[in-house]
């Protein structure tokens, strides 16, 4: 089953990894080519759009 669900990385300054919005399985791994969505809804409409 897939969820979007909020993945803070505690971010250092310079880091390619930014926390946010990530459509994940159900063991919290990131799929999708780990794209960060602004927000759940926008998270929401891509993975409806996968389905």
């Amino acid at each position: 089953m897939l969820k979007v669900t909020y993945i803070d990385f505690h971010e250092k300054p310079g880091s390619p990894i930014h926390s946010g919005w990530y459509i994940t399985d159900e063991n919290g791994a990131m799929i999708g080519g780990a794209h960060r969505y602004a927000d759940q809804i926008s998270g929401l409409r891509a993975l409806l759009a996968l389905s």
